[in-house]
């Protein structure tokens, strides 16, 4: 497009010339020439190497019609453009000696006029190259910032995942460790119960104590039982998310007035989806507590037909928290007035990053806003 409007100007400075070289009749012949040109040579640049080629090809035969007929010297200023975005010396040189032959047969001012044009062309050749070298560069310098940018969102991806391995592994291991400690102590202490208590019982079949001694075997019994069942459950990976969303959340209540609600069915939450709350939510209390000024955090996890709903919003004494988590999401705001300075992180926090980086792993996604107060939104879906 700039070599376009650069030919356009060359054209018309040109054109002034016709009045000086050539006659009425043969003006509109000579401008016919000088459009075909100039569009035909800007045609070849585009298409390709091997119509680049033949661009330069018609530098040469333009310098050789010069010299063989003087007036086709208005093409100078359209083929030296082409020559110098070129970089064409030899075909420069032709043109020069062309152009100092043809300048024999015209007036001085006409020569004068040529000159200028020709050093305008030059002129405006070397600003668009300039131009399309800034260009390049710069759509070089922004595909490596794509190609970096992707790099670190997947580096970050990855450190997320192996945050939440290790997260696991140590929680699981720690889990083991109890469940190991419970059986071997309290499970085997119960069990040598179990059985003096069962030595009793034939001892003393007939007296008035094996009714008592009956009932303490069922008791022993009982919990023994119970002592299997939470072993197994814990050995079962089995974490209590509602648990693990007020224990993330226990930090707050020094500083502010805090709300946990939950309604979903822990047991049918996938455990990644646990993971990725959990993180999420350490994430939000550690923001909550380092830039908000209000008084008041909800968050509250629901449980939907399709998908899971993680909500997080501290805000004002003047905010309605009863429409938050419901009512928020069929209008889309609530009626609160003051805003939270967590605001600030919004744009270029490494933490809201992370919410929103594992919140799309999982098939969600996450959203922010700084209406009363500010406000975290996740959605994951059941099935991915």
């Amino acid at each position: 497009m700039r070599s376009f409007v650069d030919k356009i100007i060359l054209m018309v400075f040109t054109a002034l010339m016709l009045f000086e070289v050539f006659g009425e009749g043969q003006r509109v012949i000579a401008v016919f020439v000088m459009i075909i040109t100039a569009a035909f040579m800007s045609y070849l640049r585009l298409i390709g190497k091997t119509a680049g080629k033949i661009n330069i090809g018609l530098q040469y035969a333009a310098g050789l019609l010069i010299a063989l007929v003087p007036e086709m010297i208005i093409l100078l200023p359209i083929v030296i453009y082409e020559v110098f975005l070129d970089r064409q010396i030899a075909a420069g040189l032709v043109l020069f000696a062309a152009s100092a032959y043809a300048c024999s047969f015209l007036k001085v001012n006409s020569i004068l006029f040529i000159a200028v044009l020709t050093g305008l062309a030059v002129y405006l050749a070397y600003r668009t190259k300039k131009v399309e070298i800034l260009e390049r560069d710069n759509l070089k310098i922004r595909d490596e910032g794509e190609i970096k940018k992707e790099m670190l969102q997947k580096q970050n991806s990855n450190l997320l995942e192996e945050q939440d391995k290790n997260i696991y592994t140590a929680q699981l291991s720690e889990r083991n460790r109890i469940a190991r400690e419970i059986h071997d102590n309290v499970g085997h202490m119960l069990s040598r119960s179990i059985l003096q208590v069962g030595a009793m019982m034939v001892v003393h079949k007939d007296e008035p104590v094996a009714e008592e001694l009956k009932s303490l075997r069922e008791t022993l019994d009982t919990a023994m039982n119970n002592i299997r069942e939470s072993v197994h459950d814990i050995r079962d990976d089995a974490i209590d998310l509602e648990l693990a969303i007020k224990e993330m959340a226990e930090p707050l209540k020094g500083k502010f007035k805090l709300q946990v609600e939950f309604d979903a069915d822990k047991k049918s939450v996938d455990k990644d989806i646990k993971y990725a709350v959990i993180n999420i939510v350490k994430e939000a209390v550690s923001n909550i507590i380092k830039y908000s000024n209000n008084q008041n955090v909800l968050i509250r996890f629901d449980e939907h037909p399709s998908m899971y709903q993680l909500i997080i919003h501290d805000y004002g004494d003047g905010d309605n928290s009863k429409g938050i988590g419901k009512d928020t999401e069929k209008n889309g705001k609530s009626s609160g007035k003051k805003k939270s300075s967590l605001e600030t992180v919004k744009s270029n926090g490494m933490g809201l990053e992370n919410i929103r980086t594992r919140a799309v792993q999982l098939g969600g996604q996450a959203n922010f806003s700084d209406e009363n107060g500010f406000r975290i939104f996740v959605r994951i879906p059941k099935e991915r």
